[in-house]
């Protein structure tokens, strides 16, 4: 008898494919149940691909965790992955509230979530445990250069509010009025985002590198598998260090024309371009699912498509706007 599993991918926004990953993985295990997508708004396209979408609210509002809760416990959903870092802080605090209702949610710690999302812990941790990163430079000393400098915030996600300072002027006009930045120096090399399989246990067992080819609004577009090993041992080595993680981690770095790896962001969630990690043969989702219903995933480290290209481009979903819940009718 086929076993029944209800999934939520919460904030799905654009990630279809992705969410189209996690529905191949039910239908080969066989398994039966529904893949609901939330997002706050029903005009986000992953709503309406998923089997059925949930409205919810804001991921900083006082009512956001006790909202997926609330819909866990109607839909019978077993497994939640959160997509994006502004919820990670409060899910992973509210583990346990998840497990009581029944429902595994894929997180990491909290611990691991802070570090993660604060830019100047992540500078601190990769320091003290023997990582190459982009220096932080303190204000007063950036100011004498030299330049070019990056400046982002200290907790920020998508590369929103990151700025390249070719000069003193502009890094006096990007830290007025913030208190709450990050200066970095420039490094000069190819950028690089490593997906890692740390599963439900937490054992680092995969290590995807991709070539990041070309950005738009903070996503890659275009991006090509590298099996680097040395990108890859690290990588491992940086999610091990980390420890209590769980799921995917996303981690960036460059690759210095001398061979350095230079990590500069650690993030405990799906990437937004893991869908091409995927496509390579490191089948995330199914080995997750495997792993939530007791089976052992057939993983085999380096058994993934070196040399594959993601070429993104637009498509569309189509719905009646009177038919839709919340601000779509407008």
């Amino acid at each position: 008898m086929a076993e029944t599993l209800n999934i939520l991918l919460t904030c799905i926004g654009r990630r279809v494919a992705l969410l189209e990953a996690f529905r191949r993985a039910m239908a080969y295990l066989g398994l039966k149940g529904r893949l609901y997508g939330a997002d706050r708004s029903a005009l986000a396209p992953g709503f309406h691909v998923a089997d059925e979408g949930l409205l919810v609210p804001s991921v900083d509002g006082p009512d956001y965790v006790e909202a997926l809760l609330g819909l866990c416990r109607e839909r019978e959903i077993g497994l939640v992955v959160p997509l994006i870092d502004w919820e990670l802080p409060a899910l992973a605090s509210a583990r346990e509230r998840f497990a009581e209702a029944g429902v595994r949610l894929v997180i990491s710690s909290p611990g691991v979530v802070d570090i993660c999302r604060d830019k100047q812990r992540t500078y601190e941790f990769l320091k003290a445990h023997g990582f190459d990163t982009a220096e932080v430079i303190p204000y007063e000393k950036a100011l004498a250069g030299p330049f070019p400098l990056f400046i982002k915030p200290r907790y920020g996600s998508s590369a929103k509010d990151v700025h390249y300072l070719p000069d003193r002027e502009s890094l006096v006009f990007y830290c007025r009025g913030r208190d709450e930045h990050v200066i970095q120096e420039f490094i000069r090399g190819a950028e690089h985002t490593v997906d890692v399989y740390a599963g439900l246990d937490g054992a680092a067992r995969v290590a995807v590198p991709r070539l990041r080819l070309e950005v738009r609004g903070g996503e890659v577009a275009k991006a090509r598998t590298v099996r680097n090993l040395e990108i890859m041992r690290q990588s491992l080595r940086l999610v091990k260090a980390l420890g209590e993680c769980r799921g995917v981690i996303t981690l960036q770095c460059f690759l210095t024309e001398g061979g350095a790896v230079k990590f500069i962001e650690m993030n405990p969630r799906f990437g937004g371009g893991v869908p091409l990690a995927i496509q390579a043969g490191a089948d995330f989702p199914l080995w997750l699912l495997e792993e939530h219903i007791g089976r052992k995933p057939d993983i085999h480290p380096a058994d993934w498509q070196d040399g594959l290209l993601m070429l993104r481009y637009d498509a569309a979903v189509f719905r009646r706007a009177d038919e839709l819940p919340g601000e779509g009718k407008g």
